[in-house]
């Protein structure tokens, strides 16, 4: 389970149950003189978007698109919106439908302080921060453009132990984030019940993270893919890339079952299936099975952390609970060893719960590497880039990997340094 433990990825028992995936049509014949925009329909709540339309959409396709973005999702779309508001001419390649794999599955937490009781790097932690400071104005932009909510929550979060070794290493982390400046707030047993009644009893301190927040991924999702319409992004959709075509030193274009879509610039954001189009991308899925309970009036005020799970509230009286972490392949199954494990988490952590109703099941394939950090940054070829692996973070760390991949395309270099999340750095660890 994703707690704040480091993740176990060991094979589990695998039972198929259901799975999270799109249907997809038959590919038709790669031509940009048929372009698909996807127009999303606005539904609020994380439940559920529908394809409001396709429709054939007549531009001036007289030349290739400038940039080619390889996945749909909230990686690939963010990029895309902020090279075409610079006035690029972008076209988004997606093998299924925009934003519904790990960008759909998630559950919308923007809590980087949370995030430090992994153990993460240095690296990773400054690109997390970066990136959750920009998200109040990523957020305010994309509703101003495209007129929709997408329920931006500031409530904060709690992350409790039940027991000595927990609260030990809450103790730690405490010391870790007061030396370093950051809004952090210590609770004893009883101030946690006052801060979030119907916990466990067995909850003996925690810690409040204030700036930490939660975004709905499936809105915010559905509002990207509308804006980058209304900045000429031009979707392929069930179009797998097959290949990278590779010329002289740079990539001329990309496979598909079409044919070839060339471009100047290629960037891969393929998250989990990254690998599978470019072997210098060390990516792998680990799959997420997340649980929905219902209960009204919600009884939860905060996110809250524990060892086996996290719990994500809304209003409308939805609680996600998540995550497992199974390296399984590409098995988007949800089994019945997940759920339940999920649940007994849940209900350990929250007894107050234990009336909610069972609402619906899915999962996701998060993109890993061995180092727990993205790749981010030119590849092999001097026109082509790489931004994936964000694992866990994805939704997080979407604006500042659109803005630092927009200034290696527009300027040439980005303002953060990107060494340490170099495709290559593997090979370094190996010599």
């Amino acid at each position: 389970m994703a707690g704040f433990w480091p993740p176990d990825l060991q094979h589990p028992g695998k039972i198929g149950i259901r799975r999270l995936q799109t249907k997809v049509s038959p590919t038709s014949p790669l031509n940009f003189s048929r372009i698909i925009h996807i127009l999303i329909f606005a539904d609020s709540t994380p439940r559920q978007g529908k394809l409001l339309h396709e429709k054939n959409h007549k531009q001036d396709m007289s030349r290739d698109p400038e940039i080619v973005v390889i996945g749909g999702g909230i990686i690939g779309c963010s990029i895309a919106r902020r090279l075409a508001k610079e006035g690029r001419k972008v076209a988004v390649i997606e093998k299924g439908q925009p934003g519904r794999e790990a960008s759909w599955a998630a559950a919308g937490m923007l809590a980087p302080l949370a995030e430090t009781a992994q153990s993460i790097s240095e690296p990773l932690t400054r690109l997390l921060e970066a990136s959750h400071a920009l998200y109040p104005d990523f957020v305010r932009e994309l509703e101003e453009e495209t007129g929709r909510d997408i329920a931006y929550q500031k409530s904060g979060s709690l992350m409790v132990a039940t027991d000595y070794q927990e609260a030990a290493l809450l103790a730690g982390l405490l010391v870790r984030l007061l030396k370093a400046g950051k809004p952090v707030e210590e609770l004893t047993a009883k101030e946690l019940q006052e801060r979030q009644p119907g916990l466990s009893e067995a909850a003996q301190s925690g810690l409040f993270f204030p700036t930490d927040h939660n975004v709905n991924n499936r809105a915010l999702m559905e509002a990207l893919v509308t804006a980058c319409a209304k900045q000429d992004v031009t979707f392929q959709t069930d179009t797998p890339v097959l290949a990278l075509e590779a010329k002289g030193g740079r990539i001329v274009g990309v496979k598909t079952p079409g044919g070839l879509v060339r471009g100047e610039t290629i960037i891969n954001t393929a998250g989990a299936w990254a690998g599978s189009i470019d072997k210098s991308a060390l990516v792998r899925p680990i799959r997420g099975q997340i649980l929905c309970l219902q209960m009204q009036p919600q009884p939860l005020h905060h996110l809250i952390h524990c060892a086996n799970c996290y719990l994500v509230p809304w209003p409308d009286g939805r609680v996600i609970v998540g995550a497992t972490m199974e390296n399984v392949g590409f098995d988007k199954s949800v089994t019945a060893e997940g759920i339940h494990g999920l649940l007994a988490a849940a209900l350990s952590i929250a007894p107050v719960l234990k009336t909610a109703a069972i609402g619906k099941t899915w999962a996701g394939l998060r993109p890993h590497t061995s180092d727990n950090l993205p790749i981010l940054g030119r590849g092999k070829f001097e026109n082509y880039i790489l931004a994936t692996g964000h694992f866990r973070n994805g939704i997080l760390l979407a604006p500042i990997t659109a803005k630092l991949i927009a200034e290696i395309v527009l300027d040439g270099v980005a303002s953060i340094d990107l060494d340490p999340f170099r495709y290559n750095r593997f090979s370094d660890s190996q010599s």
